[in-house]
């Protein structure tokens, strides 16, 4: 074979093995990048510890330093007024990788917050997962119309290993401040930090 043609079949199958490879790579983040939805069963998951059982009298608990607090049932939180909210999930340790798209279904947080009347005091909300795991959000955040107590994913009740029976949902934030198998909201004038923040992650935690 001429040298010529030598580098021209190199060059083609060179080409074709980077196209092959970014094909792979291009491919596994297609969905994310045109803002399709991920499948559950392409979701990441990230817990502290195993996934809790969920007790079929479930109730969330919001209370600390508020007028009116709540004991709420899971048929409350469905007969509340609803919003949809698109949204990337992301992991601050492998944002690339570990992310879904999804549409939540679910209470503006604003909401309860206006029926629960924290003290003018209140800096903070900190979410409970039954599974031991707390993630605090400043009041100012958890006032904007896009922050939702979230129940359906994508249409369909939470999966149980992504927080059925509600997690918190906090767009533009990492996910670290999602809580999921929420059983409390507690609000606070001091300045608690939940299970990540407390080990160095930024209180404020925009994207």
């Amino acid at each position: 074979m001429k040298r010529r043609d030598f580098l021209k079949a190199l060059f083609i199958s060179t080409s074709l093995l980077v196209l092959g490879r970014l094909s792979v790579n291009e491919f596994s983040n297609y969905q994310h990048a045109q803002g399709a939805l991920t499948p559950f069963g392409s979701w990441y998951v990230v817990q502290i510890s195993g996934t809790p059982e969920i007790p079929k009298n479930y109730v969330l608990t919001v209370d600390g330093e508020v007028e009116n607090p709540l004991q709420l049932t899971y048929q409350d939180i469905l007969d509340m007024p609803s919003v949809q909210v698109k949204d990337t999930i992301q992991c601050v340790s492998d944002p690339y990788f570990l992310r879904a798209n999804v549409v939540w279904t679910g209470v503006p947080l604003k909401y309860i917050i206006e029926m629960v009347k924290p003290s003018q005091n209140t800096i903070k909300v900190v979410g409970y997962g039954a599974d031991g795991y707390t993630a605090d959000l400043p009041i100012s955040k958890a006032m904007e119309p896009d922050v939702i107590l979230a129940y359906l994913a994508d249409g369909n009740p939470l999966p149980i290993q992504h927080g059925y029976p509600v997690r918190l949902a906090v767009p533009g934030w990492w996910g670290y401040s999602y809580p999921k198998w929420l059983v409390r909201l507690h609000f606070t004038s001091r300045n608690v930090l939940g299970y990540w923040e407390s080990r160095g992650y930024p209180d404020y935690a925009k994207k």
